[in-house]
């Protein structure tokens, strides 16, 4: 530690106090807190703004007198954070959890004395990581995607004109509706005007849509639907709803055609069979990256099963913290609702986190895998071409938030995943491919 220009030494003796607590006990010599204090009094006689003296005229013996005792306490909680920090450092320790300063003691005449417990990284065996039995999804891609892909298109551009008849299925209805409650009467706080029902289209409630159908324009009906809905712990419920509704208008969709110039009208395609291409290159690239992270997670999860460890609970709690944190970013509100639930449903993803992070850090220590200049400059190339955002802009803006870092982080994973891949047993699998299904 410097003061003054010149290194003041502290004495520290480390204690196991748990599996993974330390406990450092750290002597500051009373020179390094005296200077500090002299340092503090001059800083505060010079900012402070006291009735009878000039700001910045304030003499020192005044503020000792006034101020004095909680000065002290400052510099001490300043001078423990500082020398902890130091210590942790030149003794190799690497601290996951906030430092608990305990029995700090500073007597005339005599160095600062406190004791500071954390929680460290675990130093763990990592035995098994060459040769893992895994499977990895192979996602088959079928016509019927790409047709459902372009049926979708072509729903998305369907033209609208107003007719005169009964809705039929495929039609458009315009028209306002209110809530009932359980004896059929009215709801005032569940009205609606002017919504529209596409009934019978790809996503079609065929409970509702068959009792729109034949409805003509003023007609009010009283429609009835099963609602389903799931909760967080993965359980389905279904609950009654009904409303009254009057029809305003019906609307008779056209379809267009699927021929080269629907392609040309969606994008830069000479012709519908480039349009097909596009779209099957775009499933198979859903495809291979959803066989990716099936296949990762399969590695993980044989990881963990392979190298059994424990983790300090600070860890994980820490891993909770970010997680909430997160959450309130997304929502952007400053609390989540049931807290607490959310915690402990989320604790066995979190203590896998945990374990995860740890593994793939000391597998890529094992193996001398790094990210290199090149490696950060190619991903960061893509990155800026996929966001049409100049190079140096897109490192200034990620810099800034401090991404740059996870980026590097997340280029290190994929590093030890593929060295795993690499060197596993690895089954393929054929599957349907779940991201372009109907």
């Amino acid at each position: 530690m410097f003061v003054g220009g010149a290194i003041v030494p502290m004495n520290v003796e480390v204690t196991d106090s748990g599996a993974w607590r330390r406990t450092l006990e750290i002597e500051v010599p009373r020179e390094d807190i005296d200077e500090r204090l002299k340092e503090a009094y001059k800083s505060y006689s010079k900012s402070l703004n006291l009735p009878g003296f000039r700001k910045g005229k304030v003499p020192v013996s005044v503020v000792k007198a006034r101020f004095g005792p909680a000065i002290l306490d400052e510099v001490i909680a300043k001078t423990e954070e500082e020398y902890y920090r130091e210590a942790s450092e030149e003794q190799g320790l690497h601290p996951v959890s906030q430092a608990t300063i305990e029995e700090s003691s500073f007597e005339d005449g005599e160095p600062l004395r406190f004791k500071a417990s954390m929680d460290v990284k675990p130093e763990i065996e990592v035995k098994t990581y060459k040769g893992l039995k895994v499977v990895r999804p192979v996602f088959e891609i079928e016509d019927d995607y790409v047709d459902n892909q372009l049926q979708g298109m072509r729903e998305q551009n369907a033209t609208e004109s107003q007719v005169d008849r009964k809705a039929e299925l495929g039609d458009v209805i315009q028209a306002d509706y209110i809530g009932l409650d359980e004896d059929g009467n009215e709801m005032p706080d569940r009205r609606q005007e002017d919504s529209t029902f596409l009934i019978g289209g790809p996503n079609a409630n065929h409970d509702l849509d068959n009792q729109l159908v034949g409805i003509e324009v003023g007609e009010t009906r009283d429609v009835n639907y099963t609602h389903s809905h799931s909760t967080p712990d993965g359980e389905t419920h279904e609950h009654e709803v009904r409303f009254r509704v009057t029809a305003k208008e019906i609307r008779e969709r056209e379809l267009p055609e699927l021929d080269d110039e629907f392609a040309k009208d969606l994008g830069p395609f000479d012709s519908l069979d480039d349009l097909k291409t596009r779209i099957q290159d775009d499933i198979q690239t859903q495809a291979d990256g959803a066989s990716r992270s099936r296949l990762v997670e399969n590695i993980v999860e044989e990881l963990i099963a392979q190298n059994e460890f424990e983790v300090p609970e600070s860890m994980v709690q820490t891993y909770l913290d970010n997680f909430i944190a997160q959450m309130k970013r997304e929502r952007q509100t400053e609390e989540v609702e049931n807290e607490e639930e959310v915690r402990e449903n989320a604790q066995p993803g979190a203590l896998r986190g945990v374990k995860r992070y740890l593994l793939l850090e000391k597998i890529a220590e094992m193996e001398s895998v790094e990210v290199t200049d090149e490696d950060m400059d190619k991903h960061l190339e893509s990155m800026s071409e996929q966001h049409n955002v100049e190079g140096p802009r897109l490192r200034q803006i990620l810099g800034r938030s401090g991404q740059l870092d996870r980026i590097k982080s997340d280029l290190m994973d994929e590093k030890v995943f593929d060295f795993l891949i690499e060197n596993g047993k690895v089954e393929d699998v054929v599957e349907k491919n779940p991201t372009a299904s109907p």
